[in-house]
């Protein structure tokens, strides 16, 4: 049986400003900004340069036997997660921090991490990020495709445009995938490990995005030979930035 969980998160950031002289002032339109994207088969840690604000990881293994998450994961900011396969297996899990190394542990054969940083989006760094939404759904065993809603919120309370939307896409214990996103703006594959031999994962972005709804879709497949279906489990997510705006 294989197991698909797919989330959309919009990481909106909310701040209060206290007027405190002329520093209350200097804060300029920036544009929210992808980073450094990278894969990385059969490693289990990764460290990126610095200069991100904030960091999303992710892994993927071939579910034979347990994995543990993420050792750097800010739950307040974004609660780690992770999908487990038919055998009760961790196969596929994100963690969102704001440290530019991380790792995790497994005891499998074959496994992937990924990882990629932004900067450039609102509020300016030290302020609150809030999950705006959260949505999971699971498919039939068998099931080699699965789509992800990106809602990318407007006005009143948000821009009408501007937007970073990064999709991650995971196949856990698969080593070919694929994502498309066909009516979200100038979407760019940033970094893929796809038909490797490891479990595959895909980062991708567009920017800039309006507000709307965006369908992304994944297709992933057991494509090595004497794979084992039991051990399979998808997993997209989709993260909105807002831009930042002069006050």
């Amino acid at each position: 049986m294989k197991r698909i969980r797919v989330c959309a998160i919009a990481f909106l950031l909310a701040a209060i400003f206290l007027s405190c002289g002329p520093e209350s002032d200097i804060l300029a339109a920036s544009v929210p900004t992808i980073s450094n994207a990278t894969v990385m088969s059969q490693s289990t840690s990764l460290t990126l340069p610095t200069g991100g604000v904030v960091y999303i990881y992710a892994f993927a293994t071939d579910g034979s036997s347990r994995s543990t998450g993420f050792v750097n994961a800010l739950s307040v900011l974004y609660p780690p997660s992770s999908i487990t396969n038919a055998n009760g297996n961790a196969v596929a899990g994100f963690a969102f921090t704001t440290s530019n190394t991380n790792s995790y542990s497994t005891s499998t054969k074959s496994y992937t991490v990924a990882g990629f940083s932004v900067s450039g989006f609102g509020p300016l760094p030290g302020n609150y990020y809030r999950p705006m939404t959260a949505n999971g759904i699971s498919a039939a065993p068998g099931t080699n495709g699965v789509s992800v809603y990106a809602v990318v919120p407007g006005p009143p309370h948000f821009p009408a445009a501007g937007y970073l939307v990064v999709i991650v896409a995971i196949g856990g214990d698969e080593q070919c995938l694929a994502v498309s996103a066909p009516k979200l703006p100038g979407f760019t594959i940033d970094a893929s490990n796809s038909g490797s031999g490891s479990p595959a994962i895909i980062i991708g972005h567009a920017y800039p995005v309006g507000a709307g709804g965006y369908v992304v879709t994944m297709v992933s497949s057991q494509c090595a030979a004497g794979q084992n279906p039991n051990n399979a489990a998808d997993f997209i997510e989709a993260f909105e930035f807002l831009p930042t705006t002069t006050t």
